[in-house]
């Protein structure tokens, strides 16, 4: 794995948390409950190691809602809760259970909305300091085991993943939800130089 100053991951992080931070006041403005999430865990791993993480969900679905990203940096982002959790979330959110077949649009549709807060509100906190161009494709909803959850990118042996685990407690329950960016190499390194160039030019 590349070697990464903790400094900058330390910054990465405390843009993360801020982008979490809007991601829960947008969510508790737009739904019925009130949302906390709360402060994230971060951490840089491999693909490789991304089997470790995927080991928690014993090979099972997860619901998770992705929105793929080009420009001056490129990857993926995946908002991904195991299936029960998601569910749970979803009715503590707006009340409806999602058991009957006819529901289950609706259900993706929450989803959606929800991850593209969290996702929009942590990428929007690291394109703030980019300032380039960056491109999104709209949110799509997807049920997959976390090992094919990247299937259809072009992955190679360098690419990251910044893993964002948080905690969703809306109506006294709580809910885990990982937040998976993965970047090209190349995409990674721009991040971090731009966080770099912000180290130094803040004022002794």
């Amino acid at each position: 794995m590349a070697d990464i100053p903790e400094s900058s991951m330390d910054t990465l992080r405390e843009l993360i948390n801020i982008g979490i931070g809007r991601a829960a006041g947008t969510l508790n403005e737009l739904t019925r409950a009130r949302v906390i999430l709360e402060v994230p865990v971060v951490e840089l791993i491999s693909m490789e190691d991304l089997r470790n993480h995927a080991a928690s969900f014993n090979g099972r679905d997860t619901s998770a809602v992705k929105i793929d990203f080009n420009g001056y940096i490129a990857g993926s982002t995946a908002m991904v809760f195991n299936t029960p959790g998601a569910a749970a979330l979803v009715y503590a959110i707006t009340g409806e259970e999602f058991e009957k077949p006819e529901l289950d649009v609706m259900m993706a549709e929450t989803l959606k909305e929800v991850g593209n807060i969290c996702i929009n509100g942590v990428m929007g906190s690291i394109g703030n300091i980019l300032h380039e161009r960056i491109t999104y494709t709209p949110p799509r909803y997807e049920e997959s085991t976390v090992e094919h959850l990247f299937k259809t990118n072009t992955i190679d042996s360098q690419m990251l993943i910044v893993l964002v685990n948080t905690r969703f407690l809306v109506s006294e329950i709580d809910v885990d939800g990982y937040i998976m960016m993965l970047f090209e190499f190349a995409s990674l390194k721009n991040v971090f130089t731009k966080i770099a160039q912000l180290g130094e030019d803040e004022p002794c």
